[in-house]
């Protein structure tokens, strides 16, 4: 089958059109798919009618060419699997008993392209990397969409290597020097804060989920470019390579979900990152598959009417292959 490839933002991003669930088989249509993911940014996107059809098992197989599919990332979440299989349902589906079956978080829609840029008033849209708060941070993500709303519900997706490029030479060395520190503890009571009913970690979930330190330049592993990376939710504080911080900050950060005014190093950056020269507005149509980098990308989430419509989303994340990569 013939497909159509674009660019969506200059050098990041691509879409590739036409694709159907035997081109998700084929050994050349992936080998394409990975070296255009990694040659534009790590940001590449399927669409395609058949990809309606798409089942559990064969979003699982192709994920897999970009990484090794994360199976324990469900802490407090195993109810919203799919399939049993380590797919987690994003949006406001419910059960055939009414219970809810996936993850959902309101977060304001996009009233215009304007708003796709970090607002440092309203901190909105809530741009970040993902769990950076892990030993070892998954690689990326995959995420197919099953039922799209007619408006509303967009991704966003920003180049971090671009950004980091045009910073100028002083920032660059500051940030260099510099980690971040990651809660998976601090990132679901900061989120619960403003998304009631949001679960939370006990203090046995906490212990088995220490903080973990990120550098906030981030050399990717294949390409070799640099990016700026490590902040999210999670990131409780940003440090000086290397330096001790006391259990009390952490409990503090943790507990009551409060950032440390050291995180403001990036997010002061944020308004910059996130402009029009360096993002990707992704509309969602059934069908569609999106794999991210989270090494040299950001991405935040867009709402929608969620009183009126359904939205399902299907997420894996992925891990470093290290027979890949190697």
């Amino acid at each position: 089958m013939a497909h159509k490839i674009s660019s969506l933002n200059g050098d990041f991003g691509i879409m590739i059109e036409g694709v159907s669930r035997e081109d998700l088989l084929s050994p050349e249509f992936k080998q394409q798919a990975h070296e255009l993911w990694t040659e534009k940014g790590g940001l590449i996107g399927l669409r395609g009618t058949d990809l309606t059809q798409l089942t559990s098992m064969e979003l699982m197989n192709w994920s897999a060419y970009f990484g090794d599919v994360d199976h324990d990332n469900f802490v407090a979440r195993e109810d919203k699997k799919v399939d049993g299989l380590p797919i987690l349902r994003i949006g406001n589906t419910r059960d055939e008993m009414g219970k809810s079956n996936s993850n959902f978080s309101k977060v304001p829609s996009l009233r215009n392209d304007s708003d796709m840029r970090y607002n440092p008033e309203t901190r909105r849209p809530v741009w970040h990397t993902d769990s950076t708060f892990r030993r070892e941070p998954p690689i990326g993500s995959v995420f197919h969409c099953r039922k799209a709303p007619p408006s509303g519900g967009e991704t966003l997706f920003a180049d971090t290597r671009s950004s980091l490029k045009k910073l100028d030479q002083k920032k660059r060395k500051k940030l260099e020097g510099l980690e971040a520190i990651c809660s998976l503890a601090h990132h679901d009571k900061k989120i619960s804060l403003y998304s009631p009913g949001y679960p939370t970690l006990n203090k046995k979930e906490r212990a088995a989920n220490p903080p973990n330190r990120v550098p906030i330049v981030l050399n990717h592993p294949i390409s070799g470019e640099a990016a700026i990376y490590g902040l999210n939710s999670s990131t409780c504080a940003i440090v000086p390579k290397g330096k001790k911080v006391s259990d009390s900050e952490l409990n503090f950060w943790d507990l009551e979900g409060q950032e440390d005014d050291s995180v403001k190093t990036l997010r002061d950056l944020l308004p910059f990152m996130t402009g029009p020269d360096f993002t990707v507005k992704w509309n969602w149509q059934e069908g569609d598959i999106v794999v991210w980098d989270n090494r040299c990308t950001m991405h935040a989430a867009t709402g929608f009417d969620d009183k009126n419509y359904i939205r399902e989303m299907w997420r894996l994340t992925l891990l470093q292959s290290h027979l890949k990569e190697a």
